[in-house]
């Protein structure tokens, strides 16, 4: 194991952030955005056997696809499946018995796929694609809405509830902060920033993977920042 990284066992851990375990955390929360729309569009070539053309969170099956309507909705679940797999994986990782550098990847995983994004759209604003897949197999939109918040509620409680029992100290404020923040950052940076650039067309032609050379340019920052940042993530929790 890398020198750098911690090899403690302990019951319960103490979150520090520092600016170095910081910037990898925000690299690696955007990865896993990149992530989650690479899921949609990948499975969208493997049905259509084409890429689909895709902003920074608007993707979709490329024109000439001739898969149905119904069997395109695989690619619309493939982007939170993907994302609750990641949660999943980081809770996991949480197990008492694991070292504080495993614990501090796991609790990393769990919020840099942001639970509180899917619980908001689904729950607050009855969408998301879960919700949308629901809708669009169901006639009653506000049952789908329901059934759709239950499920996402049911899948995301038990990496939250692993999160929150983590850390000893100010459990709650660390717990709301990462739960929440992770969210606004996204939506200010990649869904604002980064979203705003291409409408005002830096970059916006169309490249590899259906995707315009800014949003290529974007993925390979923020994983070359991760990168050169991973060992960080390690010390999130002491």
């Amino acid at each position: 194991m890398n020198a750098t990284i911690q090899d403690v066992r302990t019951t319960k851990s103490e979150l520090k952030l520092t600016l170095k375990n910081s910037i990898a955390f925000l690299a690696l929360l955007f990865m896993m955005h990149e992530a989650h729309e690479i899921a949609h569009t990948a499975i969208g070539r493997l049905l259509c056997g084409c890429w689909g053309e895709r902003d920074f969170n608007v993707w979709g099956l490329c024109n000439t696809c001739a898969v149905s309507q119904d069997l395109g909705f695989i690619a619309t679940l493939a982007g939170p499946l993907f994302s609750f797999l990641m949660m999943w994986w980081g809770a996991s990782l949480l197990k008492n018995t694991n070292t504080t550098s495993q614990k501090s990847i796991g609790y990393a995983l769990i919020f840099a796929n942001m639970p509180f994004a899917r619980l908001l759209t689904a729950i607050a604003m009855g969408g998301g694609d879960e919700v949308y897949t629901l809708k669009h197999f169901m006639e009653n939109d506000t049952l789908a809405w329901i059934i759709g918040s239950i499920i996402i509620l049911c899948i995301c409680i038990y990496p939250l509830y692993k999160a929150y029992t983590a850390i000893s100290k100010r459990r709650l404020l660390w717990f709301l902060l990462f739960f929440i923040a992770p969210t606004f950052i996204d939506v200010l940076i990649v869904l604002g920033g980064m979203n705003t650039l291409l409408t005002n067309g830096v970059l916006d032609t169309y490249w590899i993977l259906g995707s315009p050379i800014l949003v290529t340019v974007w993925t390979a920052i923020v994983i070359l920042l991760f990168t050169l940042s991973r060992k960080h993530i390690y010390t999130l929790l002491r």
